[in-house]
């Protein structure tokens, strides 16, 4: 059986790198902050894993849901979780908000990077000379990507907000798009 500690550390160093990443790439931290957003899911999830054999080796079973369920009510529309219960598990219940917090973070980076509003913006960043002279080469965009869109079969508007890493530095892009029929056009671009 593996070290019965090995499990704390992983999670932990996980959901502090996270944290960090998290703050570093909305403040242009990149690329160490890029690293540290690609790095802590994987530092946090190995560590649930030796986390979930650890406790079958000790207790002989796998973590059970009713104890939660247990603690937690819906009361007139709201969730509520026992008071007592979150104190005798804080760092499993800070572990799970982190955990979504990184699932959450997935599906918005998911959504706009993947998106046709931000391969236009990146398409006209990377032709733009007025852009490049101020960022240099563009080596990459940061992590994350947010904003608005919305669009139908008429067509759509987009306001995104990404980070720029260069040969001359890390800049925050701001860009307005809009879209008639299938091609999105970018309006403003603002860099800072």
């Amino acid at each position: 059986m593996a070290n019965p500690i090995i499990h704390k550390i992983l999670v932990t160093t996980g959901c502090i790198m996270w944290c960090a990443a998290f703050f570093g790439e909305a403040f242009q931290g990149q690329p160490y902050s890029t690293i540290g957003m690609i790095l802590s899911p994987i530092l946090t999830l190995i560590g649930i894993f030796y986390w979930f054999n650890h406790y079958r080796a000790t207790r002989g079973h796998f973590p059970k849901a009713k104890p939660v369920l247990d603690n937690t009510a819906t009361i007139g529309g709201t969730f509520t979780v026992s008071s007592d219960f979150l104190f005798r598990y804080a760092s499993e219940f800070w572990t799970c908000c982190i955990l979504i917090w990184m699932g959450f973070v997935l599906i918005l980076v998911l959504t706009f990077r993947r998106s046709d509003a931000f391969e236009a913006t990146k398409n006209y960043c990377e032709s733009n000379q007025e852009i490049l002279s101020q960022t240099g080469a563009i080596k990459y965009y940061g992590v994350l990507v947010g904003g608005n869109l919305s669009w139908n079969k008429h067509g759509g508007k987009a306001d995104l907000s990404f980070t720029i890493v260069g040969t001359n530095g890390n800049f925050s892009a701001k860009s307005k798009l809009s879209n008639q029929g299938t091609t999105w056009t970018v309006d403003t671009l603002e860099i800072k």
